[in-house]
């Protein structure tokens, strides 16, 4: 029955309120707090991660040693911090000076910030440099394009390149050598075309050769070059190297024929090797055979003059065809190389392998005028000159007089008396001429009344003015 008092909060026993145990109370308590934290975490609203998009980027790293180049690969990833990453997705390799360019094509993923992506806080901006450190090699690049595919805009570029290459390089360059950097191939050599220069040691070197390239602004680009006409580019074989200007772009080697007559003056040795059916190379390449030779004496008589007609092996530029350094016209200076002989000279002709004219005889009246009298009585008809067995020219007549000199007497007077030992000679002859639109040509030179005409007779050559044309 209630005694009318109020009951302790813990009896004797530690019971709260007389009921529960205090520890049991407590363990309650706790549990309470736990389902209570619990369902303050579960009803608490997600908070939103920041938005994040990825676009590609084209970085050009500039030169590179070829060590590092050899470790950069597709694939490589790179994290500046917790929210940006830059993945490599495609490589472009060129060479340049003894590096390589490199360019790479990458994806970017970041933050959004605004309407464009922030990477490493900042926004993508061309010319804006970025870093790439992985654990085997650390770069950076500019900025070149931003946006498009994740790999670079390549293709392959048909392109003519022109170098002068000495004589053991020449060889090495040939059809199918590939030109590699850090195991990837950047071109193909698809067809050579050498000629000989004027200086022995040197070729003209045309090389047709597909370049892998890629687009930058709607332009192609080899390395950090433009692929037009004008440009240099190098590329670097284990066996030699191409320093060579882009001669033509989109299109190959287009190799035609011409005709064409070369006149030069060679000392004798040279003139006598010069045959028809010989065939100019250089490094095994057939640049032109010679179909047609004319050789004439000058009054030194160790050099001669050379009419050649050559099938020249050319190359179309245009409308207009090159052989060599040079275009296939009048009066341009070419050189071939045989086997026993090097030969240069102007082009005279273009489209035609003899000079301009019929072949004819003329009977010329030839004189000369104080002629040593030793000299004068050496002339006899009869003989000859002769050109690789033909006979060009034929004495049948010689007239010698006393050359006259006028003296003065004593008391005045003024006398004409024969000179002692000087001698005028008249010469009757029978030459080998050519009948053109332009007049009579003897050993390629007009000859009319006044001109002069040199003669090799055997053993003397002799200068004589004309004095008339026969028919």
């Amino acid at each position: 029955m209630a005694d009318g008092r109020s009951s302790p909060l813990l009896n004797d026993e530690g019971s709260l309120f007389g009921l529960i145990n205090i520890v049991d109370a407590l363990a309650v308590l706790l549990v309470l707090a736990v389902v209570v934290a619990g369902a303050a975490l579960v009803l608490q609203p997600d908070s939103e991660p920041p938005d994040r998009t990825t676009t590609n980027v084209t970085l050009d790293l500039g030169p590179q040693p070829q060590y590092l180049v050899s470790e950069i690969n597709e694939g490589d990833t790179y994290s500046p911090n917790s929210d940006s990453e830059l993945t490599v997705t495609d490589v472009h390799l060129t060479p340049q000076d003894d590096q390589t360019r490199v360019i790479l094509r990458t994806t970017i993923e970041g933050p959004t910030s605004g309407d464009s992506l922030s990477y490493s806080g900042a926004p993508l901006r061309l010319s804006r440099s970025l870093a790439i450190a992985t654990s085997r090699y650390e770069v950076s690049g500019q900025i070149r394009a931003v946006s498009g595919d994740n790999s670079l805009e390549t293709e392959t570029t048909t392109v003519v390149l022109r170098d002068t290459m000495a004589t053991a390089e020449t060889r090495a360059v040939t059809a199918g050598d590939e030109i590699w950097i850090g195991g990837r191939t950047v071109a193909t050599v698809e067809d050579v075309a050498a000629y000989a220069r004027e200086n022995a040691s040197q070729q003209t070197v045309f090389i047709e050769a597909d370049l892998e390239t890629y687009t930058q602004q709607g332009r192609q680009r080899f390395g950090n070059r433009q692929v037009r006409p004008g440009q240099p580019i190098t590329l670097s074989a284990a066996e030699y190297t191409i320093d060579g200007r882009l001669e033509q772009v989109g299109s190959g080697l287009q190799p035609t024929t011409a005709d064409v007559l070369v006149e030069t003056t060679v000392n004798a040795e040279t003139a006598n090797d010069i045959a028809a059916g010989d065939v100019a190379t250089v490094a095994g390449h057939d640049t032109a055979e010679i179909e047609t030779v004319t050789t004439y004496d000058t009054q030194n008589p160790d050099r001669k003059r050379v009419l050649a007609g050559l099938a020249l092996t050319t190359l179309e530029d245009g409308d207009r065809q090159r052989f060599g350094s040079a275009y296939v016209q009048r009066g341009n200076n070419i050189s071939i190389s045989t086997a026993s002989y090097e030969l240069s000279g102007a082009i005279e002709r273009v489209g035609a392998l003899e000079p301009r004219g019929t072949l004819g005889n003329r009977t010329v009246t030839l004189r000369m005028a104080d002629v040593r009298e030793d000299m004068a009585s050496a002339i006899e008809p009869g003989m000859t000159e002769t050109s690789r067995g033909e006979t060009i020219a034929r004495i049948s007549r010689v007239n010698t007089e006393s050359s006259v000199i006028i003296t003065t007497g004593d008391n005045g007077s003024v006398n004409v008396v024969d000179h002692p030992f000087l001698r005028d000679v008249t010469i009757t002859a029978e030459l080998q001429v050519r009948e053109t639109t332009g007049g009579v040509q003897f050993k390629g030179e007009s000859i009319q009344q006044g001109s002069s005409v040199v003669i090799n007779l055997e053993t003397l050559t002799i200068k004589a003015d004309v004095v008339s044309v026969g028919t």
